[in-house]
């Protein structure tokens, strides 16, 4: 074998091994804002509502794009924010597509555009606080046990009421996890959760960690952020604002750190 053959062939090596253990990150922009309604007209599409100078959406989208082991980010939105979203990303290997009608719907959009992944770390776009370390604790949890999410423990007293209205009994709060994304998954794991989530019948999940709970696997849990609050209504977004003002960046760090 020559010089130059072998130098092709290590290469090549390389570039298998990065296939390997490919990671994608998804994340997921699809929401329809519904409970934005009362807000300020620039923000009842809440992504797109600014947020320290650039729209919301953007603070996650290089949260995700500054992890070091992505090669890659799908971004899953409305067609009509395709070409945004595109500018925004920049140099960003970035890959957008169209949305479903349910969260999983929506996950399955994603997946199906980097069918290959070894790695999905999967991220809520109404998430803007969540800090690249959080996503990377995941990340290394879930190569640890196949699936993970960050949650943050439960402070308000939880009862569960039937449907009149009747509380039928309080939960214990100590076990209870609010949770959070992003949430992290084997590629193999993930499809094969896909995949049951698409039968006939199947009932709709309100995050993706279910989809791998209900095909019997476990997934496990690092302690999430307090600060990485979901944006659903005009009250949250106040709140987000408050707090991007408040800390300058999500941990104090520099760039990946949630200076974005």
């Amino acid at each position: 074998m020559s010089e130059g053959e072998g130098a092709l062939g290590e290469r090549e090596t390389s570039r298998e091994g990065r296939r390997a253990g490919a990671v994608v990150a998804i994340l997921l922009a699809a929401g329809s804002s519904r409970r934005m309604r009362g807000a300020a007209a620039p923000d009842r599409e809440k992504l797109w509502a600014d947020l320290d100078g650039a729209p919301l959406v953007a603070r996650p989208l290089a949260m995700l794009a500054s992890l070091p082991a992505v090669e890659r980010v799908v971004v899953v939105a409305p067609a009509a924010r395709h070409a945004d979203l595109a500018r925004l990303g920049g140099a960003t290997e970035l890959l957008v597509v169209e949305g479903g009608a349910r969260r999983q719907d929506s996950l399955s959009s994603g997946v199906a555009a980097a069918p290959d992944a070894s790695w999905y770390v999967v991220h809520d776009a109404a998430r803007p606080l969540a800090s690249r370390s959080l996503a990377l604790r995941v990340l290394d949890a879930a190569r640890r046990y196949g699936a993970a999410l960050p949650g943050v423990p439960a402070v308000d007293t939880i009862k569960e009421v039937d449907g009149a209205g009747r509380v039928v009994r309080t939960l214990p709060r100590e076990p209870l996890r609010a949770a959070q994304t992003p949430q992290a998954f084997s590629g193999e794991l993930l499809r094969r959760a896909l995949a049951a989530a698409s039968r006939p019948g199947s009932s709709e999940a309100t995050d993706c960690a279910s989809l791998v709970e209900r095909i019997g696997e476990t997934v496990w849990l690092v302690e999430g952020e307090q600060w990485n609050v979901k944006v659903t209504t005009a009250a949250d977004l106040s709140r987000v604002r408050a707090g991007v003002h408040d800390r300058g960046t999500v941990e104090g760090g520099g760039p990946g750190e949630g200076s974005y």
